[in-house]
Formats: C-alpha cells, sequence, structure tokens
C-alpha cells in the first residue's frame, strides 16, 4: 500500500502540479485550506506526511499547525511548509509548531520529493507482524 500525502494549498495550479508529481509514489489528497484537511483528518484517515501552505483563506497554515500540534492524534504527522514566506521570523515561528521541513516557492518538485523520502524513512514507524 502506497504511503498518503496530504496537500493543502489554496491555488489549484500548484495542487494539481503536485498531485500529477507526488501521486506516481505516494496517494495523494488535495485540499484547499486548514479547514478542508482537519475535516478530512476528522474522518480518520491519517496521512503519513503534510505538505502544506502558510498563507490560505480561512484557516491558514500556522493556526491548522496549532491545531495537529496540539492534538493525541495528529501531533505525530510530519509537516512540510512550502510558501513563498522567506521572512527568517516566519521560518522561525514554523519551527516552534515543529515543522519537519520548509522549502520557499517556488521550489523544485524533486526537492520536495527528496524530503518527503527522507521524513518518511526517518520517521517510520516500527511495523508488527
Amino acid at each position: 500500500m502506497k504511503e498518503r500525502i496530504l496537500i493543502i494549498e489554496d491555488h489549484k495550479s500548484l495542487r494539481i502540479l503536485l498531485d500529477n508529481f507526488l501521486n506516481k509514489n505516494y496517494e495523494v489528497k488535495t485540499v484547499t485550506n486548514g479547514y478542508e484537511a482537519l475535516s478530512y483528518l476528522d474522518k480518520g484517515v491519517i496521512p503519513d506526511a503534510i505538505v502544506l501552505d502558510i498563507n490560505m483563506p480561512e484557516l491558514c497554515g500556522y493556526d491548522f499547525l496549532k491545531n495537529i500540534r496540539n492534538s493525541g492524534f495528529f501531533q505525530h504527522i510530519p509537516v512540510i511548509i512550502v510558501s513563498s514566506e522567506e521572512d527568517g521570523k516566519v521560518i522561525e515561528r514554523c519551527l516552534d509548531l515543529g515543522i519537519n521541513g520548509y522549502l520557499k516557492k517556488p521550489f523544485n518538485p524533486n526537492e520536495l520529493l527528496s524530503k518527503i523520502t527522507t521524513i518518511l524513512t526517518t520517521n517510520k514507524k516500527p511495523e508488527f507482524q
């Protein structure tokens, strides 16, 4: 079974690009904002990693991240931020909220794939038979 990646991005073209690029290796679910993502998670589907934009309408990336990091069910999910923000304070705030990676837009999709692969390999949960 393929590992699951949840992409939370408000720009349609980038959602489509990431879905098409990552679905060769992963099961991909895309949503447009943090509220949709929380609704998806509340259905009991726990992704192996999340790719998250910061600046989105309705529920921004910061607030989404705070929600999942304060949750007993979702706090362990690795999160990679993809954002046009390059201010050091923004990146520091994201690090304080427990992100596992940060890529500045525009970014190379292969670099994102590499980060996801590394995170999923190093954060692998033990499997029981």
